[in-house]
């Protein structure tokens, strides 16, 4: 986990120096316009653009933590004073050109800014806030630069569109943005939550077979015992209720796995009708070479075998099973490696085959796998190494 947080700090660093080292270039660069420094020479052109670089430096130390104040910053900077534009529109009615979205050495910033505040904020608010007051402050500019009671089109016309086309369409993009990616995720976190609902239905099921064949037992020798004739009729009494007891909790325990599957949902074939070694082998004569290591008997199922171990059993099945789907379907034709390793009080599990290029799929396989492991009492991991796609599960077992 350290070593993942550490990772992803790295990331974090070398994306934001970046972003800094793109967006302080137009700001170093000289405009088009070679009148446009005329103005600042010497040191006050080296001062302005130490500060502009600042500014931009402070925005994006705190991008991350503070999105509003950021885009606040630069847009603070915004379109007053343009060097050039994306457009020069002339507006014939009026019979004057104007500036359509002012450009200048901080516009980048603006639109890089602008956009990871729409896409990083979970309220879109305050936002609105700042740019309702950034249009107040621009129609106050464009009164004072008109000298007039009514703004003159070759001032407001570029300050309007520069907002609009640096900031406020960045935002709204950065806000859809972040919306999709929201409900993609919840989308996955549904899909991900049914497929462990389904697989706790298959444990479930897994759970009546075995529990439901003790009971059976039960039942069984409690009708012998109510059959000997040695038995007195106050101890044979006792053996019938035991039968009754035992038929009636096989009965709810039916009813109650009956209700944890979907409605026309037909029962699970449970892997008790079939060992690790059986699948190995069944999966063998289909054509995929899979080779098999047991240094234990867990792939052997064994008569004595408690419903906790078949539980495991059944876990470690379910492991093999779906990761040899898995290696089918993304990887077909290649070799498959199944390691069982016994341990101290446990046993691990692992499924392994050459990493292909294609995803594997939508995980939702092995959402129902970490589910399963553990509910079992084990740990799960699914990832590439080396080279290879491994699955591996952790499950407690004494060999023993």
């Amino acid at each position: 986990m350290t070593r993942w947080i550490r990772r992803a700090n790295s990331r974090e660093i070398f994306a934001d120096l970046l972003l800094w080292a793109v967006l302080c270039l137009p700001i170093v660069l000289p405009p088009r316009d070679p009148y446009a420094w005329e103005p600042l020479a010497g040191n006050t052109l080296v001062l302005v653009v130490l500060a502009g670089m600042s500014v931009v430096t402070a925005a994006v130390l705190v991008s991350r933590a503070a999105p509003l104040a950021a885009m606040s910053v630069v847009l603070a900077l915004g379109p007053w004073r343009a060097t050039d534009s994306l457009a020069t529109v002339q507006l014939w009615q009026l019979g004057t050109v104007v500036k359509v979205g002012p450009v200048n050495g901080f516009t980048l910033a603006i639109v890089a800014f602008s956009y990871l505040a729409g896409r990083r904020m979970d309220r879109p608010r305050a936002a609105l806030r700042i740019f309702g007051a950034i249009f107040g402050v621009g129609g106050a500019i464009a009164l004072v630069a008109s000298s007039g009671p009514v703004p003159q089109e070759t001032v407001w016309v570029p300050i309007l569109s520069g907002v609009l086309i640096s900031s406020l369409v960045p935002w709204a993009v950065g806000r859809h943005v972040r919306r999709r990616v929201e409900r993609r995720a919840h989308e996955r976190h549904m899909v991900a939550g049914q497929a462990r609902l389904r697989e706790r239905a298959r444990i479930a099921g897994d759970m009546h077979d075995s529990l439901g064949h003790e009971l059976a037992l039960i039942a069984l020798r409690a009708g012998a015992l109510e059959m000997s004739p040695d038995l007195d009729d106050r101890h044979r009494a006792s053996a019938a209720e035991l039968r009754a007891a035992a038929a009636a909790t096989t009965e709810r325990l039916r009813q109650v796995i009956g209700m944890l599957r979907e409605d026309g949902e037909p029962p699970p074939l449970g892997p008790h009708h079939e060992d690790i070694s059986t699948l190995v082998e069944r999966v063998r004569s289909s054509g995929m070479p899979v080779e098999l290591t047991d240094a234990c008997t867990l792939s052997r199922p064994e008569a004595d075998d408690d419903w906790e171990r078949s539980l495991v059993r059944n876990a470690a099945y379910r492991v093999v099973q779906e990761a040899i789907t898995n290696a089918a379907r993304h990887a077909p034709g290649a070799p498959v490696s199944v390691v069982i390793e016994p341990g101290p009080g446990s046993v691990t599990v692992s499924v392994s085959n050459p990493a292909q290029a294609a995803t594997i799929g939508d995980g939702t396989g092995l959402v129902g796998l970490r589910e399963r492991v553990r509910l079992a009492g084990g740990a799960f991991h699914a990832g590439s190494r080396d080279g290879r796609f491994e699955v591996v599960a952790r499950l407690p077992y004494d060999s023993e």
